[in-house]
Parts: structure tokens; sequence; C-alpha cells
């Protein structure tokens, strides 16, 4: 990854919208079905809210956030 992504996504983490943080406190420390989750992960230059590598399954939550975008 390329290190302005990773600084972008390590940010992102600290500033988790409140949805996200509803939705981290289910997924995380494989709460959810023993599967493990991870935040901000890039995914080929597309920074997605949490992934699951063992489904290959990216989630995007929906906010406030995505109004301000195109």
């Amino acid at each position: 990854m390329h290190h302005n992504k990773k600084v972008f996504a390590r940010t992102l983490r600290k500033e988790q919208t409140s949805e996200e943080k509803k939705v981290w406190k289910v997924l995380r420390g494989r709460r959810f079905c023993n599967l493990k989750f991870r935040r901000q992960h890039d995914i080929e230059g597309f920074i997605v809210d949490f992934y699951c590598h063992e489904l290959r399954l990216a989630i995007e939550i929906d906010g406030k956030v995505h109004e301000k975008q195109i």
C-alpha cells in the first residue's frame, strides 16, 4: 500500500463515524461468527470501511460523510 494511503487509512480509523463505531463494536476481535475483520482496508486503491479476507467481503457504511462525495 502506498505510504499516503496507509496514513489516510490510519486517520480514518482514528476518526470513525458514529455508524462505523457501532458496526466495529460488533465485528472487532472475532466477535461476529469468529471472523477477522479489518478496518479501513485498502483494496486496489480504494479504502473500504471493513474487510473480511476469509470471505472476501467488503462492507461500506453509508453516513453523512458520503453526502459530500461524488
